[in-house]
């Protein structure tokens, strides 16, 4: 390869796309696309130094300077993010910093807004300047525009100096609305709220719903922040302050965020400040980023990922910055592989609460290494947003290298045809659908899919684990008419299938041994297989951390008709806090309660074997590989929490024991350099028993 001359190609690549997206807001590639683009450069010119080009485009943010705008200089930093793809990643980067820096090194972990940057300037408490982000050291003014949107405070009620970085989004549904009325669609929320931004009459950008979300603060470092307990917070070293003190100025602040740090006390501190912040140590990152992942889709806003910086303002100026983007914060992106496929055809789920779920039947491709045919489509609102039809080209990805989506419309089908629309009735049991926001329902309980799809739930490896009672025997049992409801697994007769295909004495006796042995179970188990819309194993947790111990005062508490005691819990909103109430107060779910109790079903939180043993405490434990006995790992990591230990997502000098199954992969590596104690499934098991 000739280096200088792929140097010269991918920065001209480079700038290319850069002024398609950030001027022209109609980007030919995706982000994944131009992150590789920009990787390679970047590798290339850390090697070969001496052939880098003084205006490399990885000297520069990316700008969105447009001629036909005047531009004026910024007076603060607007960079652009490092970014990385893997959770495990993140945290590496996380203790590595932690390590050097001490245990009280907190992180704030934010939602990335996929929308358009611009920065605010406030004189004297008035909006006197908004500047996009240019190339980091000068932008467009676009004060004008902005002073259209609702949700930017023209006026604060302080005559503070202030300086104010974030996003210019729109809201799904408002999107949806919009774009069908321009005869140029637009192809996202985000390339319509930029446009939006560059219109040279202010009157054309008041026509279009934009909002923002502020994420970044400076000020006069000697004012205050008050929380909503009346606590003062220092905006001199604490970013948590700032944007509280953002909030309590008028701003509207979007988005769930996190707190992140090894000291528990400090954890604890920030969570009593600001109670609406999720608080955890180092090892609840991972958690965090999946629950981000979870309700992505349910957001009426549009995130491409999360945003980690470090709290601490002092350490921040200590670590600084590279041309490109600052060492103490890094964007972790969602986006994963990619491919095209052809739209065979679109299948119709049904859930077990009742959500129709359409998925596409695609020819099938491989996508991260892994080869996929079928991929999710959300919605109807979805199905419409692409146009997509019957026998389109598609472009799908790997949502966090699990669930594969499709993305966009590549290619329409020949002779076009009509948008995909979902059934007026259910296709199980022929109910009429009903609508609740974006989402279909079949509203029948007594739906055959419905009821299929609970069982599944419930006997799966992560609730009740029944593991003889596979997806395929449920099927099977339902169709006999055997299995029906929940309880009836515990009360039919698995002799019954003796002579059926497929089940002999040594399947049927694994069946029997299976349910008994869920009935011991634990509660959380058991409360996390009914099912409840938003109650998983996490929220389970938070249940019972705060009082709500036993199926008894979940009940007595929903007959109140109260929503406030759930919504009060830190992690749960008003939603998860009614489906709480609707559940425990319908006759038929309390009915199947009772059941499962008489079959013998834990209705209450017992003290854990391993609490009051202390035998792990001052461990630090990174759990790697497939195990025979803990499957899942978290079983193994709860053995280990319950005896005073600490789970840790990657290995560092701080790690005391590997415990190594079965392909251990490059974590043993690290352990063995580390001179981590290295311990396999046998000997885990004889360390318990011996402690």
């Amino acid at each position: 390869m000739d280096v200088r001359r792929r140097i010269r190609e991918l920065s001209r690549l480079l700038l290319h796309h850069q002024y398609l997206y950030y001027v022209l807001s109609r980007p030919e590639i995706t982000d994944l696309e131009y992150d590789r683009l920009f990787s390679e450069l970047s590798e290339l010119e850390k090697r070969y130094p001496q052939w880098a080009l003084i205006n490399s485009p990885t000297r520069r943010v990316g700008s969105d300077l447009d001629n036909s705008l005047e531009e004026h200089p910024h007076t603060v930093e607007v960079l652009s993010l490092d970014k990385e793809y893997t959770t495990a990643k993140v945290v590496e980067w996380m203790c590595k910093l932690a390590d050097r820096h001490g245990d009280h090194t907190g992180f704030v972990a934010e939602e990335k807004l996929d929308g358009a940057s611009v920065v605010l300037y406030y004189r004297k408490g008035e909006l006197f300047r908004a500047l996009t982000r240019g190339d980091g050291y000068s932008g467009n003014d676009v004060t004008a525009n902005v002073r259209t949107i609702p949700s930017v405070p023209l006026v604060l009620e302080s005559s503070d100096d202030l300086v104010v970085r974030g996003e210019v989004f729109m809201h799904r549904d408002d999107f949806l609305a919009f774009n069908q009325r321009l005869e140029n669609r637009y192809s996202s929320p985000r390339n319509l709220a930029a446009g939006t931004l560059r219109q040279l009459k202010s009157s054309q950008a008041a026509r279009v719903p934009l909002r923002f979300n502020g994420y970044e603060a400076w000020m006069d470092a000697g004012k205050v922040a008050w929380n909503s307990k009346g606590t003062s917070l220092s905006l001199k070293t604490d970013h948590v302050a700032r944007l509280s003190y953002l909030q309590n100025a008028g701003f509207r602040m979007k988005g769930h965020a996190g707190f992140f740090c090894r000291d528990v006390g400090r954890c604890r501190e920030v969570s009593q400040r600001i109670p609406e912040l999720a608080a955890g140590t180092l090892e609840e990152f991972e958690s965090f980023v999946n629950n981000a992942r979870d309700r992505r889709g349910a957001l009426n806003y549009e995130i491409d990922g999360l945003v980690i910086k470090i709290n601490e303002i002092p350490l921040r100026e200590t670590l600084g910055a590279t041309a490109h983007h600052p060492r103490w914060a890094l964007a972790f992106k969602f986006d994963a592989p990619e491919a095209e496929t052809r739209l065979l055809g679109i299948q119709v789920q049904v859930g077990r609460n009742g959500r129709v779920t359409p998925v596409a039947e695609l020819e099938p491709v491989v996508v991260g290494g892994s080869t996929v045919s079928r991929a999710t489509l959300h919605n109807q609102e979805y199905i419409n947003t692409l146009e997509l039809r019957i026998k389109d080209r598609v472009r799908i990805s790997r949502r966090g290298d699990v669930i594969p989506a499709v993305e966009k419309v590549v290619e329409p089908a020949d002779g076009h045809g009509s948008i995909f629309q979902l059934p007026n009735n259910c296709p199980f049991c022929d109910s009429d659908l009903v609508r609740q926001g974006a989402h279909h329902f079949c509203p029948n309980r007594d739906c055959p899919e419905r009821q299929r799809r609970a069982l599944i739930h419930f006997t799966a490896r992560a609730q009740m684990d029944i593991e003889s009672l596979g997806e395929k025997t449920i099927h099977f049992l339902y169709e006999k008419d055997l299995v029906r409801r929940i309880p009836d697994i515990y009360t039919f007769d698995p002799d019954q299938l003796l002579g059926e295909a497929g089940f002999k004495q040594r399947k049927i006796s694994a069946i029997c041994e299976g349910v008994e042995a869920s009935r011991n179970q634990p509660f959380s188990r058991v409360l996390a297989a009914l099912g409840i819309e938003g109650i998983g194993a996490a929220a389970v947790r938070l249940l019972i951390e705060n009082g709500f111990d036993s199926m008894h005062k979940l009940i007595a508490t929903a007959a109140q008709g109260d929503a406030e005691p759930f919504a009060a819990i830190h992690g749960f909103g008003e939603t998860t806090a009614r489906a709480l109430v609707e559940y425990f107060q319908d006759s038929e779910n309390l009915k199947m309660i009772r059941e499962l109790e008489a079959c013998g079903l834990q209705m209450q939180a017992q003290k854990e074997s391993g609490e009051g043993d202390r035998s792990l405490e001052n461990t630090v434990w990174v759990i790697t590989g497939s195990f025979k006995h803990y499957s899942p790992r978290s079983r193994a990591a709860d053995e280990i929490s319950q005896r005073g230990g600490r789970i840790a997502a990657t290995v560092t000098n701080r790690t005391t024991h590997l415990l190594k199954g079965e392909s251990p992969g490059s974590k043993l590596e690290r352990a063995l350099e580390t001179g981590a104690t290295i311990v396999d499934e046998e000997q885990f098991i004889d360390l318990l028993r011996a402690k």
